[in-house]
């Protein structure tokens, strides 16, 4: 009896587990550039580079982008065609966010010494036209306490011809 109740309880907690995955799957969604375009977004001698797909606005550091201590990106929009659910913005480290106007957020990232530069620092959750929704600026926070704009890169036109 025993050994019963302990599979029902573990099936149930196995069953409970798999239902919150698939009603959440962007809990699990992390975004990786390929070697590809790491090596574009070098060449191009970018600091900053980002592509909509899937629903989401993936934002990744250049590997030769210094770490700065906190990054502002806006990400601009056109209301009518273009939903965003900035309550499930993810990524790495801290993220704040505002909304300035009806068609623009500004994500305020934290990075932390041990950034995945590989992977995307933020991923902001949409719905609508790909070509509706762009990051339009980004600035660096550097830990001496300068400031910076990063030149920025869509790797839309690359991931479009990589599939």
């Amino acid at each position: 009896m025993k050994k019963n109740s302990m599979t029902l309880l573990g099936a149930a907690i196995l069953a409970s587990w798999i239902f919150y995955v698939v009603n959440n799957p962007g809990s699990f969604t992390a975004s990786i550039l390929s070697l590809q375009e790491k090596t574009f977004i070098t060449q191009q001698w970018r600091d900053i580079a980002y592509k909509t797909d899937n629903g989401y606005v993936d934002i990744f550091m250049a590997e030769t982008l210094e770490t700065p201590a906190s990054i502002d990106f806006t990400v601009s929009f056109d209301k009518d065609t273009v939903i965003i659910d900035p309550n499930s913005l993810s990524g790495q480290w801290t993220r704040t966010r505002s909304n300035p106007d009806e068609n623009s957020i500004i994500i305020q990232s934290i990075p932390g010494e041990t950034v995945d530069k590989s992977q995307s620092i933020v991923l902001l959750p949409f719905t609508g036209d790909i070509t509706d929704i762009l990051l339009s600026e980004s600035v660096a926070k550097m830990n001496n306490g300068d400031e910076k704009n990063l030149s920025i890169w869509s790797l839309n036109e690359l991931t479009s011809h990589s599939k």
